[in-house]
């Protein structure tokens, strides 16, 4: 069981990081401003990413 939930949280980690680092490189490589309403998404989205990213390492770290 506890394999099983170690699993499951590197792979939490894993998926939150590169939508993070997808998103980060998207944001930052615009060569245009987006419309607001985008830019609130992608920003909304990358706050979940990173908090998601976050709260998986914790949860790994506290069950291992």
């Amino acid at each position: 069981m506890r394999g099983n939930a170690l699993s499951r949280w590197s792979k939490l980690m894993l998926m939150s990081g590169i939508t993070s680092v997808l998103l980060i490189h998207e944001i930052t490589s615009a060569t245009e401003a987006p419309s607001q309403a985008l830019a609130i998404l992608q920003y909304a989205l990358l706050a979940c990413a990173l908090i998601g990213l976050v709260g998986s390492v914790v949860m790994y770290v506290r069950e291992r």
